[in-house]
């Protein structure tokens, strides 16, 4: 099954194009803002991307930047959905210059851009990626760019040894003691006082809610998915 993103502030449109893209048996992603865009595009890794250039936070064109320079997400075909109609040609010009696929103008038939997309498949088909993910429930770290997920949404960007710390609790079944966690992410040089310090900005970088999932134990601690 097929995966599409939607990138779209428009409530009405974007609820059309996910009826449409359903009844069609694609697997349909949404996003409602450009940052909120561009995280399900690392996180889905989707086949195909609808996107509308005049998104809020992060528009269009910031998103096409960040989508074309990652060497996880460069392959991805987008296809830029707008309104824009000053100087369209320019336009159409100067975003498939930064690697667009496809762009259609608003308002437009929905069996067009189901053309578009089907084309999108069959012409830019995903290559498999290796995994760089470990995850436990619902907690999830990109190991190669130290991101850290929960609930599919990203909420950080790990020091390097936050990252290594993370991905033990992940691994491990169960509580890890704080010998194993010293000794997995500083070696012969670690301390206790080093590890507690760590393990408290770990849980500030998870956030409110993501805080709780890391558990103090009688003899370490544990990461509940």
């Amino acid at each position: 099954m097929a995966k599409l993103l939607i990138v779209e502030d428009d409530g009405d449109l974007q609820q059309m194009l996910s009826i449409a893209f359903n009844h069609e048996g694609y697997e349909v992603h949404y996003a409602f803002n450009g940052k909120e865009g561009y995280e399900k595009i690392l996180s889905v890794q989707p086949d195909v991307v609808l996107l509308d250039l005049m998104m809020p936070v992060l528009n269009g064109v910031e998103v096409i930047k960040l989508v074309t320079t990652n060497t996880l997400t460069k392959d991805i075909p987008i296809i830029v959905m707008t309104a824009h109609g000053d100087k369209a040609d320019m336009l159409e010009t100067s975003i498939k210059a930064q690697g667009v696929r496809e762009y259609v103008r608003k308002p437009f038939e929905v069996a067009s851009v189901k053309g578009m997309v089907r084309r999108m498949l069959a012409q830019y088909p995903r290559k498999s990626l290796p995994s760089a993910q470990v995850a436990k429930g619902e907690v999830r770290l990109d190991t190669k760019f130290r991101t850290v997920w929960i609930s599919d949404r990203m909420v950080a960007t790990l020091s390097p040894m936050k990252a290594q710390l993370l991905r033990v609790l992940l691994e491990a079944k169960g509580p890890v003691r704080r010998e194993k966690l010293l000794q997995a992410v500083w070696g012969e040089d670690g301390s206790p006082a080093a590890l507690e310090k760590t393990v408290q900005r770990l849980r500030e970088d998870l956030g409110p809610t993501g805080s709780q999932r890391l558990q103090t134990t009688t003899d370490g601690y544990e990461l509940v998915g």
